[in-house]
């Protein structure tokens, strides 16, 4: 008992000794002299003018009271080049010079200015914005209010577009008919309209024809955004634009959208002439003129041209076959297959469609094709990643992120596509195209992701209460997707270095 006591003793002496070395540096801590601000020190004025930031729709004056200074800008304007006067000798963001008029600010993170003067002396200012976070928003009103139920039959309409002072606004009379296939049995409906005449829309090529993708099954509204960008920083030619924006249709609010470009044959869209061709892969083989190809039975529709007949169609059969007789046979791929096929172009396509894990090649669906009268054919547009990013076979995004591309089983699209990665030209093309995205280009995919996220993020949450009505964590979703990405790039690291 004794030597127990003793014990308890030294346990109370050191407990003791730590309770007087906290106490001890808190009292410390307490009298630390606290450096005074020098209250002469002030901005005069702080703007933003618009010949400095092109995208704002006017000059934005921000208050300036006691140490804060307070504006009111769009989400879309988060990074500005603010202007001000003072009387401070220097002005600093975290000891990174400021110059009034040139240092580009992003008012995302919490903004504090330090002034300075030539004594050392200094004062602060805290940035305080009013975010205003509404998207362009589409008005559309068809004529007597009817409702747009058809994919087949266009209803006559009104769009009204509201830029929200980074866009120009646009009014004018259209047709609108639903679009997509699985899609457009979701509650939300996606769309497509044909305006009366050629515009430009929110800064995109002038064109009639434009999409608004509804995004239902997709709850971060950033999945065809991301496929695009990748496309993008790949330099797939033609690579759709994709815009949010937010849509009221006969005064009833929808949510948040994507307005993207009509995939077709136009000078300012798919450019491979009047004489050209477009095709899409696709098992839902609902279009006019179609075939199935002789070797792989792939579902071969025909986009363009618009004005086909049955020797037109039978002259794009047998140039298509042509291409897939050269893939099957036993010389393949000694057998100057790429006289027909861009090379590039399937190497970058593989690529996008491995890194979002977009399996829709093996079915195929939403698989595109292009050429020109005397070039050869070339894969993409890309499109369609709402069944991407591991949903296929799960049903549920970010899931799962090892998943090969390709199927094991005897899917058309598996069996023809998988054949080009026997290819040495095609892997050489993966494994120098995938080191230069993931070493140049993979960071500023995940800017375009956090940059998107931010602009989206009050329209985001009014979509979901507005269709889902329950938890709405976006800090968590948007996690899911960055963390699958980068899980999905070291998968691709591994796959592209063993192939």
């Amino acid at each position: 008992m004794y030597q127990l006591n003793i014990q308890l003793s030294s346990v109370y002496f050191y407990l003791a000794i730590v309770l007087i070395v906290i106490l001890g540096c808190n009292k410390t801590a307490s009298i630390a002299p606290v450096e005074e601000e020098d209250k002469s020190l002030v901005f005069q004025t702080f703007f933003l003018e618009k010949k400095k930031n092109p995208d704002l729709g006017a000059d934005v004056v921000f208050d300036i009271q006691d140490n804060t200074i307070t504006g009111q800008l769009n989400h879309h304007n988060f990074k500005v080049i603010p202007t001000f006067t003072t009387n401070a000798q220097s002005v600093e963001i975290n000891e990174v010079k400021q110059l009034s008029g040139t240092s580009l600010v992003d008012f995302r993170e919490n903004i504090v200015y330090t002034l300075k003067s030539a004594s050392g002396t200094s004062k602060r200012y805290s940035i305080k914005i009013d975010w205003d976070d509404n998207l362009p928003h589409f008005y559309i009103s068809t004529d007597g209010g009817v409702p747009v139920i058809s994919k087949r039959q266009y209803v006559p309409a009104t769009i009204t577009l509201e830029g929200q002072l980074k866009y120009e606004g646009y009014t004018g009379t259209a047709q609108i008919r639903g679009r997509g296939n699985t899609t457009w049995t979701y509650p939300k409906k996606p769309f497509k309209f044909k305006l009366d005449e050629d515009a430009s829309i929110l800064g995109l090529k002038e064109e009639k024809d434009w999409i608004l993708l509804a995004n239902y099954l997709d709850r971060t509204h950033l999945l065809n955004a991301v496929g695009m960008k990748i496309g993008q920083l790949l330099q797939m030619p033609y690579t759709n634009t994709v815009i949010p924006v937010e849509v009221t249709l006969n005064g009833t609010y929808l949510g948040a959208y994507m307005l993207t470009e009509q995939i077709e044959v136009k000078p300012n869209r798919v450019n491979v002439g009047e004489d050209g061709i477009l095709l899409n892969l696709d098992t839902n083989f609902d279009e006019l003129w179609q075939f199935l190809s002789n070797s792989y039975k792939l579902p071969v529709t025909v986009k363009y041209p618009k004005q086909m007949n049955s020797s037109k169609l039978a002259a794009i059969k047998q140039e298509f076959e042509e291409l897939e007789k050269l893939v099957v046979d036993a010389s393949f791929p000694n057998n100057k297959y790429l006289d027909l096929l861009d090379a590039q172009s399937i190497a970058n396509y593989l690529i996008t469609y491995m890194f979002t894990g977009n399996e829709e090649i093996n079915h195929p669906k939403s698989t595109y094709l292009h050429k020109t009268s005397s070039g050869k054919f070339a894969m993409g547009p890309i499109w369609d990643f709402d069944w991407a990013f591991a949903y296929e076979g799960s049903l549920e995004h970010f899931v799962k992120f090892d998943r090969p591309l390709f199927w094991s089983n005897s899917a058309k699209g598996t069996q023809f596509f998988s054949k080009f990665l026997s290819d040495p030209e095609i892997k050489s093309l993966i494994k120098k195209n995938w080191a230069d995205f993931h070493d140049n280009h993979l960071p500023e995919l995940f800017s375009y992701i956090d940059e998107y996220a931010f602009i989206i993020k009050g329209a985001k949450s009014r979509d979901f209460e507005k269709w889902r009505q329950g938890n709405n964590n976006q800090f968590e979703e948007l996690a899911k997707l960055k963390s699958w990405l980068r899980f999905r790039a070291s998968y691709m690291n591994n796959y592209v270095n063993q192939l």
